[in-house]
């Protein structure tokens, strides 16, 4: 893995007048092309599978100590998941702060949690969905 890319510490982020300093626009240029991502397969525990779903999943190290993720389950047939018992238990970094995790699907999006203390990514609940279902979120971790 390579270094991650450190922001500016001693530059403003705007000038007077109101517009990015050349440190900042550059930072966000190479997160924005510097890292191609991690992939991995998660397994989830809890989920109902009406034939086998396909999983798969990303994550980018936006620092050293903050990840993006995004996990999406295909179902062949349909999937079904309950709040607070559906989770993703193999993410490859370690989770150090509770977070967030968003589940959407089409039109529809719920908000979930990240655990510190079990280093899970719950889901949010759904039934019977026969759409793709996209889990995405950053933690804090190292």
């Amino acid at each position: 893995m390579s270094r991650p890319i450190l922001p500016p510490r001693t530059e403003e982020i705007i000038d007077e007048d109101k517009f990015p300093t050349l440190n900042w626009l550059s930072f966000f240029e190479q997160l924005a092309s510097g890292d191609t991502g991690t992939a991995f397969t998660p397994t989830f525990v809890g989920l109902t599978e009406v034939g086998v779903a396909t999983k798969t999943g990303q994550f980018w190290r936006l620092s050293s100590r903050i990840a993006y993720y995004r996990m999406i389950i295909t179902p062949t047939t349909s999937t079904s998941a309950t709040l607070g018992t559906t989770y993703c238990n193999n993410f490859p970094l370690v989770i150090t702060q509770a977070g967030v995790c968003f589940s959407l699907s089409g039109f529809t999006a719920a908000v979930s949690g990240v655990t510190a203390s079990d280093k899970r990514i719950y889901t949010s609940a759904w039934t019977t969905i026969t759409t793709p279902i996209t889990l995405t979120g950053i933690l804090e971790v190292r």
